[in-house]
This record gives structure tokens, C-alpha cells and sequence, in this order.
């Protein structure tokens, strides 16, 4: 039976494992080293495959991943049982006399293998033994040397056995395709294989001038597919103009401002030197129609007769009914006018260009809308953001709200007003940044929701947009967090001699209507109900580095909290109940 290259690989490495080890001939174990090495082997001889040798490699690169994947399937390293083979080898190295004749040849176990193997890798369409028929086959019978290689892994052959039958049963079924009829057909080969990346038509050389404006048209897609700027593209084409256009002297394209609608120069060659007459180039976009002028039999423009243009092309830039600008391309020679055929061809290029323009913007736009949204998604946790882009990305982030209970967190800064008063407008800042920094870290760590900022205070939201089963632990949480990231500020400002601050914190819990409001062109997130302003009750109340946290909280983290009954007094409503919050239980 015919042997997969790689299957010839590993003969040929056995082959030299068992020369190299003195013996007579090539035994199973040899023939599994060689399996093992065939990657190895592989990379040692690729320079010297000749013709086909990217096939071949690929081949069996493909056979070499099927025998990694057994093995792994297996919990066997592939390199280790190399070493453990040849480990076990070693005591009974010199064991066989080298041939004389420097010839080897496979032992009787060894031919008993093979014949084992070609049982197993008969199959319609069969390309030939592979490396896995071959390895199930050597472990498949008992050996010695195999079986100390084995357990010195902590392993058994048969670990390894079962997966490699398994592939081979698994391939079996695969090499044959049953139609409704029952009919079987063989696993297609490849007979030739391109390279998709590149065009098939290659631009240049001697070729006649019909294949190279073919040529042309089968590469711009790739050109314009290659994720390089758009200008930059559309330049490398300008510059092939005179390979497929001989007249052309000059080539420009210009595209239209969408704001000033003006027509900026986008590409255009020689470098320098662009020939383009405005009015044309207007002419041809308001009619959509492209255009051939000829000196002598058109009246020259101002712009035409002072640069000496004896003939030019002029074609509108059109995508989806819009003009985009204008490709022009012009000769100053008499003697080699522009003609049809080549308005024909700046027609299709034109196309091209507008596809390749228009896609440009689209990504351009996709990234600025992107961008805005993000800068506008930017009170979320990076995880209730990514589900909102998830959402703006199928287009079912809308206006609108709900209600439901949410878990509500207050801080403000203690003593702001007086602090402030001492320090200029840019140390304030400073103060506010620097704090908000550490805050607003706390509570996406937890999942929050920044509401808005309130001069030196923050109110935040939990279970909102996305709803939160463990809003009311990760409050506590983030509020337990944010006290820490002060103590940490303060420790840092206090070494720099910088002004410190504490803040104090109010947890709450209640329905509320939550959502975003606004319009299509402006919406923000916000929080309504008499939850926030109770929340703000218990903020107000908490002295600096207290967490207070309101009953209706308390009833739902009660087996979480180690808190301590307190009250607390407002100026409309007397008295709260209060617990503050002393630590988190593990």
C-alpha cells in the first residue's frame, strides 16, 4: 500500500534511529520514534523538497497535527516519549550487529505492524497509510521496550491506542460520502492549488496590453481588501495607469468634501503635477456621465489650454446613486490620444475607486458612531458597557426605561466647602480628579453604574441597565472598596503634603423608574423614584469614612454585613434607622 509522505518521513527517521543505535534492524520502537519525530524531520529537510513542496508540506503538516491532537487527547507529551523511547532503547543498544552492507531492514514484528496498518487504513478514496494507521498499529501488540517507555510517563500504550482507533474509525467514515441513493463517492483530492491572496493575472511583463488592463481589474479588489489606507491604495493604482493606459500622462482622482462639498485632490500622479480642469470634472459629476475630450474637436478650458493637455477622461466617482468625485486622466501627446477603449476602462476603474471610497467613509463613520458611543457609555462597568455596545451593535439600545428594584450608592466629599475655599480653581480639580479616579474604579469593579457626578459627590446605580442578581452584594462591596481607595489617596496625597479628604457613603434599596430618556440624537441614562432621594439621606447622614446603609438594604446583605444599629437625623423627616457598616463577613 502507498505510503502518506508523511508515513515515508517516519520510515526514513526510524530507519536512521535504528542505524544510530547499531542495530540490525528496524523494530517497532524504532518506527514510533520515528512518528514521534516526523515534525522534527520535517522542518529539518523542507529546503529539500523540490517541485510541490508547499503541498507536500501541508500534507503533512495536516497528519503531524492529527497525531499532536491523539496524543494530547492522551495526556502524552509527543517530545517525552521520544526521550522515554530511546531511554528504553539504551540499555540494549548493540543488542542487533549492523549489516555489513550498511543495509537495514524491517524486523518481523515490524512487518507484522505494517500489515496491520494497511488493514486499517483501507478505505475508498484512502490517500495511502497515514501516521495514525501506523501508530495504532505498533501499539495494538505488546512490546517491551514500548511498554518501559510507557510507564516511565506514567502511562500505558493503550491510553494512546484507543484514541488513535478512534481517528482511524472517525476518518473511515469520513473517506466515503453516502447519497440518498447509497451510492458512494471518494474523498475529492486536490489536483492544483492558487494562492487566493493574490491575483491570478499578474500586472506586468510582456503581456499584451488587454491582459494587463484584465490584470488590473482582478487585482484592485485586493489592493482595496488589503486594510491599507484608501488614498494610499488608490496612489499604487494611479501609478499603474501608464502600464495599461501607454497615452496617459497624468492621473488624477478627486473626491468631494461632504461638508464644503469641495473637491479635494486625493491621489494623483506625477507627484506634483496634477492636470485637471474644475470645470469638467463639475460637468461630468452633476451628469453622472463620463467623457472623452479631444483638442481640436472640443473647445480647450481655460485650465486644459495652460496646461497643454491634448486629450483627456473624465468619470464621475458613483456609488449607490451619490457622486463621490471624479477620476480624470489626460495626455499631452498629439500623437497618442486617449480613446474609447480607455474611457471604458477609466469607467470600470472609476467603479472600483467609489466602492473602495464608499466603504472607507462607512468605516470611518462606524468608527466615530463607535467612539461617541463609548464616550457616552462611559458612567458604565466595562462589563454592562460591552453588553449596551452589544446591544447599540443590533440596533436595540433604544429610548426607554423600566422599573425595578436597584440598589443605590451616594458618596460626597465631607468638609468640601470649607477645603475648597483654601485651595484655586485648578487644585480643586485636581482634589476632585484625583479622588474620582480611585471611586469610580471601586464601583466598576463591582458593576456599577455612575448616575452622575454632584459637584464633589457621586451617585451610582446597581442592577441598572442590566439587571443584577448580587446588586445588593456588590454595593456593599463597591462602597467597602471605595472607602479603601480613600485611605490609599490619602496615605499617597498626605506624603506629598497635598490636601486630604474623607467621604461619607449612603446604601439604599427600592423601585425606581430607571432607563435612558432624551432624544434618538441625545439620550442619557438616569434614575428616578423617592429611592434616590432617601439614598441621599443616609449620604448626608454618614460621617467621613462611615458607610450607613438604609433597613430595607440591610434585610436583603443581613447574612453578609457585620454592621452596627444607628440613627440618623433629617431636616424634613426626622429620624432614620441607619446600620453602618463595620466589614463584609467571607
Amino acid at each position: 500500500m502507498k505510503l502518506s509522505p508523511a508515513t515515508e518521513l517516519a520510515w526514513q527517521a526510524a530507519a536512521d534511529e535504528a542505524m544510530h543505535l547499531g542495530s540490525a534492524e528496524i523494530e517497532p520502537n524504532h518506527l514510533l520514534i520515528g512518528i514521534c519525530s516526523v515534525e522534527k524531520f520535517l522542518n529539518l529537510t523542507n529546503e529539500q523538497q523540490g517541485s510541490g513542496a508547499d503541498l507536500r508540506r501541508a500534507e503533512i503538516q495536516r497528519e503531524v497535527d492529527e497525531w499532536a491532537d491523539a496524543a494530547l487527547e492522551a495526556k502524552i507529551d509527543g517530545r517525552s516519549l521520544r526521550r522515554a523511547l530511546r531511554t528504553a532503547e539504551t540499555g540494549n543498544a548493540g543488542e542487533h550487529e549492523a549489516s555489513s552492507t550498511g543495509k537495514i531492514r524491517r524486523s518481523t514484528a515490524s512487518q507484522q505492524a505494517f500489515a496491520r496498518a494497511e488493514t486499517l487504513a483501507e478505505n475508498p478514496g484512502s490517500a495511502g497509510m497515514r501516521l495514525v494507521h501506523l501508530g495504532a498499529a505498533i501499539l495494538s501488540e505488546p512490546d517491551d521496550k514500548i511498554d518501559s517507555a510507557f510507564s516511565q510517563l506514567g502511562k500505558r500504550p493503550a491510553d494512546l491506542h484507543s484514541v488513535l482507533l478512534r481517528k482511524v474509525e472517525l476518518s473511515k467514515q469520513a473517506g466515503a460520502l453516502v447519497n440518498e441513493a447509497g451510492r458512494e463517492f471518494p474523498v475529492v483530492e486536490i489536483a492544483e492549488s492558487l494562492d487566493a491572496s493574490r491575483s491570478p493575472y499578474p500586472l506586468g511583463g510582456q503581456i499584451a496590453l488587454d491582459s494587463r488592463r484584465t490584470a488590473l481589474l482582478h487585482e484592485l479588489p485586493l489592493l482595496f481588501g488589503s486594510g491599507r489606507p484608501v488614498g494610499e491604495v488608490l496612489q499604487e493604482t494611479l501609478q499603474k495607469i501608464q502600464l495599461v493606459i501607454p497615452a496617459a500622462s497624468h492621473a488624477a482622482l478627486l473626491v468631494r468634501d461632504r461638508e464644503t462639498n469641495e473637491l479635494l485632490l486625493l491621489a494623483h500622479v506625477p507627484i506634483g503635477g496634477p492636470k485637471v480642469s474644475a470645470t469638467l470634472a463639475k460637468n461630468v459629476m452633476d451628469s453622472k456621465s463620463a467623457c472623452i475630450w479631444i483638442r481640436g474637436q472640443q473647445t480647450p478650458t481655460a485650465s486644459l489650454y495652460r496646461y497643454g493637455v491634448h486629450s483627456g477622461i473624465y468619470a464621475p466617482l458613483i456609488w449607490q446613486k451619490e457622486t463621490l468625485g471624479v477620476f480624470a486622466v489626460s495626455s499631452g501627446d498629439s500623437k497618442a490620444e486617449l480613446n474609447r477603449e480607455d474611457l471604458k476602462l477609466i469607467v470600470a476603474l472609476a467603479h472600483h475607486a467609489a466602492m473602495a471610497l464608499a466603504n472607507a467613509r462607512l468605516q470611518n463613520d462606524l468608527r466615530r458612531k463607535n467612539e461617541l458611543l463609548e464616550r457616552m457609555l462611559t458612567n458604565f462597568s466595562p462589563r454592562v458597557r460591552g453588553a449596551l455596545l452589544d446591544k447599540a451593535s443590533r440596533g436595540a439600545l433604544r429610548l426607554g426605561g423600566e422599573k425595578s428594584e436597584v440598589t443605590i450608592l451616594c458618596s460626597d466629599v465631607r468638609g468640601f466647602t470649607k477645603t475648597s475655599e483654601k485651595l484655586s480653581t485648578d487644585q480643586i480639580v485636581d482634589l476632585l480628579n484625583d479622588y474620582f479616579s480611585g471611586l469610580v474604579d471601586a464601583i466598576f469593579r463591582f458593576d456599577g453604574t455612575i448616575d452622575k457626578f454632584l459637584g464633589d459627590g457621586i451617585l451610582a446605580v446597581f442592577g441598572s441597565p442590566e439587571r443584577d442578581a448580587a446588586q445588593h452584594e456588590k454595593a456593599l462591596r463597591a462602597a467597602m472598596a471605595m472607602q479603601e481607595a480613600m485611605r490609599q489617596k490619602n496615605k499617597a496625597r498626605g506624603a506629598r503634603d497635598l490636601v486630604t479628604c474623607e467621604i461619607g457613603i449612603g446604601l439604599h434599596c427600592g423601585e425606581v423608574f430607571h432607563g435612558f430618556i432624551g432624544t434618538t440624537d441625545r439620550m442619557e441614562f438616569t434614575v428616578i423614584g423617592d429611592a434616590v432621594n432617601r439614598t441621599a439621606r443616609y449620604c448626608a447622614g454618614a460621617r467621613g469614612g462611615q458607610i450607613l446603609l438604609s433597613p430595607q438594604l440591610f434585610q436583603s446583605v443581613w447574612n453578609l454585613a457585620d454592621v452596627l444599629p444607628t440613627k440618623i437625623d433629617t431636616k424634613h423627616e426626622g429620624e432614620f434607622e441607619a446600620y453602618e457598616l463595620i466589614a463584609l463577613k467571607l
